[in-house]
Protein backbone atom coordinates (compact mmCIF):
# COMPACT_ATOMS: atom_id res chain seq x y z
CA UNK A 1 0.00 0.00 0.00
CA UNK A 2 1.14 3.36 -0.99
CA UNK A 3 1.63 6.13 1.87
CA UNK A 4 1.09 9.79 1.79
CA UNK A 5 4.26 11.88 1.13
CA UNK A 6 4.67 14.39 3.82
CA UNK A 7 7.01 17.82 3.84
CA UNK A 8 10.71 16.88 2.17
CA UNK A 9 10.11 13.19 1.96
CA UNK A 10 10.47 11.78 -1.86
CA UNK A 11 8.79 9.14 -3.63
CA UNK A 12 7.05 8.21 -6.51
CA UNK A 13 4.31 10.20 -8.21
CA UNK A 14 1.37 8.66 -9.63
CA UNK A 15 0.46 9.84 -13.15
CA UNK A 16 -2.74 8.58 -12.95
CA UNK A 17 -3.84 10.19 -10.33
CA UNK A 18 -3.07 13.61 -11.43
CA UNK A 19 -4.39 12.60 -15.04
CA UNK A 20 -8.06 12.16 -13.52
CA UNK A 21 -7.62 15.38 -10.89
CA UNK A 22 -7.40 16.90 -14.32
CA UNK A 23 -10.13 15.66 -16.14
CA UNK A 24 -12.05 16.73 -13.49
CA UNK A 25 -10.49 20.40 -13.58
CA UNK A 26 -11.38 20.24 -17.44
CA UNK A 27 -15.34 19.20 -16.94
CA UNK A 28 -15.39 22.25 -14.64
CA UNK A 29 -13.89 24.71 -16.73
CA UNK A 30 -16.19 23.71 -19.68
CA UNK A 31 -19.30 23.41 -17.75
CA UNK A 32 -19.12 27.15 -16.95
CA UNK A 33 -17.90 27.72 -20.38
CA UNK A 34 -20.54 26.41 -21.87
CA UNK A 35 -22.87 27.62 -19.53
CA UNK A 36 -23.36 30.71 -20.79
CA UNK A 37 -24.53 29.38 -24.42
CA UNK A 38 -26.69 26.77 -22.78
CA UNK A 39 -28.67 29.32 -20.70
CA UNK A 40 -28.86 31.09 -24.27
CA UNK A 41 -30.22 28.01 -26.21
CA UNK A 42 -32.70 27.32 -23.73
CA UNK A 43 -34.18 30.90 -23.52
CA UNK A 44 -34.43 30.50 -27.27
CA UNK A 45 -36.21 26.98 -27.14
CA UNK A 46 -38.41 29.17 -24.89
CA UNK A 47 -39.35 31.78 -26.81
CA UNK A 48 -39.63 29.82 -29.84
CA UNK A 49 -42.37 29.74 -32.36
CA UNK A 50 -43.05 28.34 -35.83
CA UNK A 51 -42.74 30.99 -38.65
CA UNK A 52 -45.67 29.47 -40.87
CA UNK A 53 -47.77 29.49 -37.31
CA UNK A 54 -47.05 31.71 -34.59
CA UNK A 55 -49.96 29.82 -32.46
CA UNK A 56 -47.23 26.90 -32.36
CA UNK A 57 -44.82 27.97 -29.51
CA UNK A 58 -42.71 26.18 -27.03
CA UNK A 59 -46.10 25.49 -24.92
CA UNK A 60 -47.36 23.74 -27.56
CA UNK A 61 -45.50 20.78 -27.13
CA UNK A 62 -46.22 18.68 -23.97
CA UNK A 63 -43.44 18.99 -20.82
CA UNK A 64 -41.07 20.71 -23.03
CA UNK A 65 -41.32 24.34 -21.69
CA UNK A 66 -40.67 22.82 -17.83
CA UNK A 67 -37.67 20.45 -19.59
CA UNK A 68 -36.24 23.37 -21.10
CA UNK A 69 -36.61 25.66 -17.96
CA UNK A 70 -34.52 22.92 -15.48
CA UNK A 71 -32.07 22.52 -18.24
CA UNK A 72 -28.56 24.86 -17.41
CA UNK A 73 -29.49 23.77 -13.75
CA UNK A 74 -29.22 19.74 -15.13
CA UNK A 75 -26.35 20.68 -17.62
CA UNK A 76 -24.43 22.72 -14.67
CA UNK A 77 -24.46 20.24 -12.01
CA UNK A 78 -23.80 17.51 -14.18
CA UNK A 79 -20.72 18.89 -15.11
CA UNK A 80 -19.71 20.09 -11.55
CA UNK A 81 -20.93 16.17 -10.43
CA UNK A 82 -18.86 14.55 -13.12
CA UNK A 83 -15.67 16.98 -12.06
CA UNK A 84 -16.20 16.34 -9.05
CA UNK A 85 -16.48 12.19 -9.22
CA UNK A 86 -13.29 12.36 -11.63
CA UNK A 87 -11.34 14.19 -9.09
CA UNK A 88 -12.26 11.87 -6.28
CA UNK A 89 -11.21 8.91 -8.48
CA UNK A 90 -7.72 10.87 -8.80
CA UNK A 91 -7.66 11.30 -5.35
CA UNK A 92 -8.39 7.31 -4.63
CA UNK A 93 -5.67 6.56 -7.16
CA UNK A 94 -3.40 8.21 -5.34
CA UNK A 95 -3.88 6.62 -1.89
CA UNK A 96 -3.48 3.34 -3.95
CA UNK A 97 -7.40 2.50 -4.10
CA UNK A 98 -7.48 2.03 -7.72
CA UNK A 99 -5.41 2.47 -11.23
CA UNK A 100 -5.94 4.50 -14.65
CA UNK A 101 -5.64 3.00 -17.83
CA UNK A 102 -4.48 5.26 -21.24
CA UNK A 103 -7.56 4.65 -23.39
CA UNK A 104 -8.11 6.46 -26.46
CA UNK A 105 -12.27 5.16 -26.12
CA UNK A 106 -12.09 6.74 -22.44
CA UNK A 107 -10.58 9.87 -23.87
CA UNK A 108 -13.07 9.67 -26.75
CA UNK A 109 -16.13 9.02 -25.24
CA UNK A 110 -15.47 11.85 -22.14
CA UNK A 111 -15.10 14.22 -25.30
CA UNK A 112 -18.39 13.04 -26.96
CA UNK A 113 -19.80 13.79 -23.29
CA UNK A 114 -18.56 17.42 -22.95
CA UNK A 115 -20.04 18.46 -26.60
CA UNK A 116 -23.06 15.81 -26.64
CA UNK A 117 -25.69 18.45 -25.02
CA UNK A 118 -24.23 21.78 -27.21
CA UNK A 119 -24.61 19.54 -30.06
CA UNK A 120 -28.07 18.65 -29.49
CA UNK A 121 -29.02 22.07 -28.12
CA UNK A 122 -27.94 23.69 -31.81
CA UNK A 123 -29.70 20.67 -33.84
CA UNK A 124 -32.82 21.06 -31.50
CA UNK A 125 -34.66 24.18 -33.23
CA UNK A 126 -34.56 22.13 -36.57
CA UNK A 127 -36.23 19.27 -34.98
CA UNK A 128 -39.12 21.74 -33.69
CA UNK A 129 -39.46 23.58 -37.18
CA UNK A 130 -40.03 19.64 -38.92
CA UNK A 131 -42.17 19.36 -36.16
CA UNK A 132 -43.70 21.79 -36.22
CA UNK A 133 -44.67 21.87 -39.68
CA UNK A 134 -46.38 18.43 -38.99
CA UNK A 135 -48.72 20.02 -36.22
CA UNK A 136 -49.40 23.66 -38.16
CA UNK A 137 -50.58 20.79 -41.01
CA UNK A 138 -52.88 18.81 -39.29
CA UNK A 139 -52.78 15.31 -37.93
CA UNK A 140 -55.83 13.09 -39.04
CA UNK A 141 -57.42 11.56 -36.56
CA UNK A 142 -57.51 8.40 -38.43
CA UNK A 143 -54.34 7.79 -36.67
CA UNK A 144 -55.20 6.72 -32.92
CA UNK A 145 -52.55 8.24 -30.57
CA UNK A 146 -50.29 10.03 -33.12
CA UNK A 147 -50.94 13.50 -32.12
CA UNK A 148 -50.39 13.33 -28.25
CA UNK A 149 -46.82 11.36 -29.45
CA UNK A 150 -45.53 13.96 -32.21
CA UNK A 151 -46.84 16.45 -29.16
CA UNK A 152 -44.03 14.56 -26.73
CA UNK A 153 -41.47 14.65 -29.32
CA UNK A 154 -39.27 17.83 -28.53
CA UNK A 155 -39.22 16.56 -24.87
CA UNK A 156 -38.34 13.08 -25.48
CA UNK A 157 -35.53 14.06 -28.14
CA UNK A 158 -33.77 16.77 -25.21
CA UNK A 159 -34.28 14.26 -22.72
CA UNK A 160 -32.42 11.87 -24.98
CA UNK A 161 -29.41 14.43 -25.40
CA UNK A 162 -29.55 14.32 -21.75
CA UNK A 163 -29.36 10.87 -21.38
CA UNK A 164 -26.99 10.40 -24.01
CA UNK A 165 -24.08 12.88 -22.21
CA UNK A 166 -24.59 11.33 -18.97
CA UNK A 167 -24.38 8.01 -20.33
CA UNK A 168 -21.12 8.42 -22.69
CA UNK A 169 -19.63 10.19 -19.49
CA UNK A 170 -20.05 7.60 -17.06
CA UNK A 171 -18.33 5.47 -19.71
CA UNK A 172 -15.88 7.23 -20.69
CA UNK A 173 -14.56 7.68 -16.91
CA UNK A 174 -15.16 4.34 -16.10
CA UNK A 175 -12.97 3.02 -18.63
CA UNK A 176 -10.22 5.26 -17.93
CA UNK A 177 -9.89 3.94 -14.41
CA UNK A 178 -10.75 0.95 -12.37
CA UNK A 179 -11.32 0.16 -8.78
CA UNK A 180 -8.39 -2.63 -6.89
Amino acid sequence: MKRNLWGGQRGEVNIGSILMMSIGLIFIAVGFIMFPNVTDAATDILNYAYSANTAITCSTYTGLTATVGILPLLVLLGYVSVAVIAGFMGYKVSQGMGSTRLSPGGFLMLGISLVFIALGLYIFPVLLDGISSIVSAGISSSFTGLSAIILMVPMLVLLGFIVATVISGMFGIKTLTSGD
